[in-house]
């Protein structure tokens, strides 16, 4: 009878009129993004885990057929998906902690009482703006063998012997190639990220550091980043996460090589699926890869979950 009173209300004209509750409502606004979210996102996901245990080409697109395990069996038996795991790994771990430290040393200038610092907030946040595709083909030009600037400086610097550099010709020029694009791309988020943390840092423990002889290292080790630690553990699992993904740089720029030099996780799928038309290989390097990333999300949360507690 409660429940039907809570449901139910009498009005002025004597009609019963439905009361809906508070929680059914709040339900039933979130109902048409939970089924965005499910045609987008699930389905894609689930077809994905279902075609990599199938024999899925081209010449049978209209009918997988379901092989079990064979597509996994075969990725590891000719064991190019641990070249593909570690050429991601080292692409992750080197953009993400480069543009960290850069970050985190742009973001303690802009911080401080310079001079035109908000013009130079902005200015930096110029390649975050830039279309990856743009950002590409700008830094191929940049480092181009005959005519790019790049080249052209480091000769002069007396960094290198001659301007003729290729950049694409070997493995570790290719991979800092790529890493330095990315870079540039991601820097500005990380910046801003960082930079809105510390100003949110309190005041008062700055000053009184200060006024007890605390040099700027240990006001930076013993206050600001752990203040920020939160902020910085959420913009690090962020940049993993868009490296991870990171597609459109490295393909054109490098194609993925030379000889497979920069072929990370995502130029393998798109190679397998779409130059081979393996379409099961290049699903099970993507499931490989989705649990990769479930598993460093796992390890981020937790992390995270950590940082705001001790800050708390």
């Amino acid at each position: 009878m409660k429940k039907n009173a809570n449901n139910l209300s009498n009005d002025r004209t004597g009609k019963i009129r439905f009361r809906m509750n508070n929680s059914f409502f709040g339900f039933f606004l979130t109902v048409p993004a939970l089924i965005v979210l499910v045609i987008v996102v699930a389905l894609p996901i689930l077809k994905g885990i279902y075609v990599s245990f199938c024999n899925y080409t081209i010449s049978n697109l209209k009918d997988p057929v379901w092989n079990n395990f064979k597509n996994y069996i075969k990725l590891f038996e000719k064991k190019d998906i641990f070249g593909y795991f570690l050429t991601t790994i080292i692409f992750v771990l080197l953009t993400v902690v480069i543009q960290t430290v850069l970050g985190l040393a742009i973001a303690l200038l802009l911080n401080t009482k310079l001079r035109g610092r908000n013009v130079f907030r902005g200015l930096f946040l110029i390649p975050w703006t830039i279309p990856s595709v743009v950002v590409a083909l700008l830094w191929r030009w940049m480092l181009h063998q005959q005519f790019g600037v790049i080249n052209y400086v480091l000769h002069k610097a007396g960094i290198t012997d001659t301007v003729n550099v290729s950049w694409t010709l070997t493995g570790i020029l290719a991979m800092a190639s790529i890493i330095i694009a990315s870079v540039w791309k991601q820097l500005p988020y990380m910046m801003v990220m960082l930079l809105a943390g510390m100003q949110s840092v309190d005041a008062s423990l700055i000053e009184a550091a200060k006024i007890d002889g605390a040099a700027k290292f240990k006001l930076l080790w013993h206050i600001i980043l752990p203040s920020i630690r939160a902020v910085m553990v959420s913009s690090i699992w962020v940049a993993i996460m868009n490296n991870f993904q990171m597609y459109t740089i490295i393909y054109n720029m490098t194609g993925g090589g030379p000889v497979d030099a920069t072929t990370t996780l995502s130029i393998a799928a798109y190679k397998s699926a779409f130059q081979s038309y393996d379409f099961g290989r290049g699903a099970a390097i993507g499931v490989l890869w989705l649990t990769l990333l479930m598993i460093i999300t796992i390890v981020m949360n937790h992390s995270n979950r950590r940082a705001v507690n001790d800050y708390q």
